[in-house]
């Protein structure tokens, strides 16, 4: 498996012992609805899954579908502006002189 992603997101579990995926991790790895995948875990501990046929992909194969989803996100209207002007619409402050 590849080295893990540098962002985590929190998610609960249902009395059902069933666990929501967050959309941009799907979309990171390649999830499906009703696509089976393996969930274990790995040498370190940690609690993994693999969507089937993730092990076939070949390195040419992930890098241009990680270029998508990095094309993808481009075009968000967030990364078209200046981070300045992000933080003063978020704080809804003047930033500082």
């Amino acid at each position: 498996m590849n080295a893990p992603l540098d962002k985590r997101t929190r998610t609960n579990m249902t009395s059902k012992g069933q666990v929501l995926i967050p959309k941009d991790v799907r979309d990171l790895i390649g999830l499906v609805p009703g696509q089976p995948v393996d969930v274990g875990i790995n040498d370190r501990g940690e609690a993994v899954v693999v969507p089937q046929g993730a092990a076939s992909e070949t390195p040419e194969q992930r890098r241009r579908r990680l270029l998508g989803v990095l094309a993808e996100m481009r075009r968000d209207p967030l990364f078209d502006r200046p981070s300045a002007e992000i933080m003063r619409e978020l704080r809804g402050d003047d930033p500082l002189p």
